[in-house]
């Protein structure tokens, strides 16, 4: 905030604002990670809730209502449930106090909006008129309602208390309260009329720019791009007239350039050194609202939080007790910049007005998703010349447009290792746009030459995953393994989650982009912002080449050819034997290679793999060989891939044919693999949702694996719920099998026992 205008007696905003004072932290210097952040968030909501009146305040005096108000927002954006006491008091306390105070009234909307826009509507409806009235002919706000004759006469107000009333205004719409479109016409065109030469924004018209009001000016033109070509509600013939007009913004631009050069988290960049935290809380709503990882070459939010994280005291708090506020500034820039991202949105060329036509697009899909996927998430933009980590710290990669981008081919590979690792990549031909559809088709039949394009059967798990949906909407996919790893939508997604409430469809358009979501996490746990990505490794030679040199000592595991789909979840046995170095010192060769079982190769080998998802036979030759194989020594582990019933069915085949005497019985519950004799302690084991829906089971003691035995040995280790998928890390949503972490406990257990007993 700048150097305050002289204090008056209704100067609220001195009394809710103060200075600065922090106390260095001891984890000063130390690498930022996910788990500082966490300890940082909880250390700072106990402080808060600790520095609470037992009538439900916070504060004293004039600023009680507000500092009240940003506290509870605080608490709720860290995650404190609303019914919470220390959350029901505070929001008791707004509701007891009439609307007065621009600031205190904003701050209002948004804690009704965040705790239960329906439950407090009313509240919510009468803090939107106040702020409504409270406007200026010129499209600002000042500390409070004017009467009418001296709003019509003044028209200079300020840009941080536009900012606030915007913000409030903002949230209200957002949970379905009707703003007139002039309110937003208004003050978008005096952020454009006041906007300075260099790109930023004073406290006042004229004023020099510095980094809270910037970043004031950059969130409020978002907010009212927004309402504004939400409020034209045009979508015709399947594409949306004004797509794009708002990718050219010159305004917005020239505010992310300032911010770019001038960027800072010591202070409040530009030539103040007051009003540090709320500069931090402006800069994540820039951040958070335009989607930007980056201003400039700053990571804005790994920067911030690592301050924050340095300059929080011992007792949580980020200031003295008298600007508490300031505590609560630093708990909303460390909670919700560190939600998990959901969704990024790949900058494929420089021009925004190709890769980002819907501003808001992605802002308003998560903000429908808001917590039915475990918790509140975020979206971002992302280049391709990132490392691949950065690009899987969101589970799903948005590429839209009316061209088709031109990837180069190091770009090709970074999207083709991306779905190897897991990613799921969603091309939308924006407005229905048929160039985008054509260049797509030939991407994929380039650089995914063995994955058939098809449209999705209404049987797809995607149209079921959260929402039941009867409408297929024109979806196509590549599928990979148990998953489809690549989504296509020829038909306008991008344009309905921009408009909003366009009838018929963007309801239909919403719940399509949370299903996707949700088939793409398999319906579990996001990470947060921070958490470290661990990619699996991939294999980028021939599966079938033998040629490397083997190391010596090293364990070999062959994948069994048979005429289905063998090759499923290529990447498991990889990744496996990256497990078995890692926990169990154990060298195992990397790369599989591929056998038929009536190749002589396959003695070089103790175990071999095999998996699938569908029906398939061997050949005579084939059982006569596996059948030696096995009789002389070698172990036969297999997974179903995906649980499915057609793989099981043959699978139970070929054991009679290979052992007309034998059969597969299950384990016993005092069985080595299971009571962690391997090295391995499994633990509870517990399901993928898709599973224990049909089970009706989140888990069991000991996983349901078969044994045929020869002579007192294992030479068949069987499991008909696939682990497979938790060596890939891709969570798909349609695999019948075990969670990641007892999926990978289960696979090492299983290994290191074929090779030890």
């Amino acid at each position: 905030m700048a150097a305050m205008p002289s204090v008056r007696n209704n100067c609220y905003l001195v009394c809710l604002f103060g200075a600065l004072l922090a106390t260095a932290s001891p984890l000063s210097g130390q690498q930022l990670t996910s788990g500082h952040v966490k300890d940082a968030i909880h250390k700072g909501v106990a402080y808060i809730k600790s520095q609470q009146s037992p009538n439900g305040s916070w504060g004293t005096g004039r600023n009680r209502v507000g500092t009240t108000a940003i506290c509870t927002l605080a608490l709720i954006n860290a995650g404190v449930p609303t019914n919470d006491p220390a959350v029901r008091r505070g929001i008791n306390v707004l509701k007891k106090n009439i609307n007065s105070h621009v600031y205190t009234v904003s701050l209002k909307a948004q804690v009704y909006a965040a705790a239960d826009p329906k439950k407090y509507r009313r509240q919510l409806q009468k803090a939107a008129n106040y702020l409504i009235a409270a406007q200026l002919p010129s499209g600002m706000w000042t500390y409070s309602k004017l009467p009418k004759a001296a709003a019509r006469r003044r028209r200079m107000g300020d840009n941080s208390n536009t900012q606030f009333a915007l913000l409030g205004l903002h949230q209200a719409s957002a949970a379905g309260i009707a703003i007139k479109l002039d309110v937003w016409r208004r003050s978008k065109k005096h952020f454009c009329d006041s906007q300075n030469f260099d790109g930023g924004w004073g406290y006042t018209p004229g004023a020099n720019s510095y980094g809270s009001m910037t970043t004031a000016g950059l969130a409020s033109l978002y907010i009212c791009g927004q309402r504004l070509m939400t409020g034209r509600k045009i979508f015709r013939k399947g594409a949306y007239p004004d797509c794009g007009k708002y990718a050219r913004d010159p305004f917005i631009a020239k505010a992310l350039e300032w911010l770019g050069t001038n960027f800072s988290v010591k202070q409040n960049t530009g030539g103040s050194n007051s009003w540090k935290y709320y500069y931090l809380y402006g800069l994540e709503r820039a951040g958070m609202i335009s989607g930007q990882q980056f201003f400039g070459r700053h990571d804005w939010y790994r920067t911030g939080a690592a301050e924050l994280v340095r300059l929080q005291g011992r007792n949580g708090n980020w200031s003295n007790r008298s600007n508490i506020y300031n505590s609560a500034f630093a708990l909303l820039f460390l909670a919700k910049g560190n939600r998990p991202v959901l969704f990024q949105k790949l900058q494929w060329d420089d021009s925004p007005a190709k890769w980002n036509r819907n501003l808001h697009d992605l802002e308003n899909l998560t903000g429908f998703i808001g917590e039915k996927l475990g918790k509140a998430s975020t979206w971002q933009s992302v280049r391709l010349d990132v490392p691949l980590e950065q690009l899987r710290m969101s589970p799903v990669l948005l590429i839209t447009g009316h061209e088709f981008p031109k990837f180069t081919p190091k770009e090709i590979e970074k999207l083709r290792k991306f779905t190897q690792t897991g990613g799921t990549l969603l091309f939308e031909a924006c407005c229905g746009s048929k160039a985008f559809a054509k260049g797509f088709r030939k991407f994929a039949a380039k650089v995914f030459p063995n994955l058939p394009l098809q449209p999705l059967r209404k049987s797809h798990p995607v149209f079921s995953s959260f929402y039941e949906l009867e409408d297929t909407y024109g979806l196509l996919g590549l599928d990979s393994g148990c998953r489809t790893s690549v989504f296509f939508s020829p038909n306008a997604l991008s344009c309905l989650w921009e408009l909003e409430t366009i009838p018929k469809f963007s309801d239909k358009a919403l719940e399509l982009g949370t299903n996707i979501a949700a088939y793409a996490t398999g319906r579990e746990q996001l990470r947060d912002k921070l958490d470290v990505v661990e990619l699996p490794a991939t294999e980028t030679k021939n599966p079938t080449d033998a040629t490397a040199e083997i190391p010596r000592g090293a364990i070999r595991i062959a994948r069994l050819v048979h005429d289905g789909d063998y090759n499923t979840d290529p990447q498991a046995m990889v990744n496996l034997a990256g497990l078995l170095r890692k926990n169990a010192k154990i060298d195992v060769v990397s790369r599989t290679r591929h056998l038929r079982p009536s190749d002589k190769a396959i003695y070089e080998y103790p175990i071999v793999f095999m998996t699938g998802h569908y029906a398939f036979e061997l050949s005579d030759k084939d059982i006569e060989n596996l059948r030696e194989y096995l009789s002389k020594g070698g172990v036969l582990i297999a997974s179903n891939c995906c649980g499915r019933d057609e793989f099981d069915k043959s699978f139970r085949a070929m054991t009679k044919q290979l052992f007309p005497k034998e059969k597969l019985t299950p384990l016993g519950d005092d069985h080595p693999i299971y009571t962690g004799k391997t090295g391995v302690e499994i633990g509870e084991v517990k399901f993928r949702p898709i599973l224990a829906k049909q089970l009706k089971a989140r888990g069991t003691n000991t996983p349901p694996l078969e044994a045929l035995n020869l002579d007192k040995r294992s030479v068949i280790l069987y499991s008909k719920y696939d682990w497979c998928c938790a060596l890939e890390g891709d969570h798909p949503f349609s695999c019948k099998g075990y969670t990641d972490k007892t999926g990978q406990k289960l696979a090492m257990s299983i290994f290191l026992y074929a090779i030890s007993y």
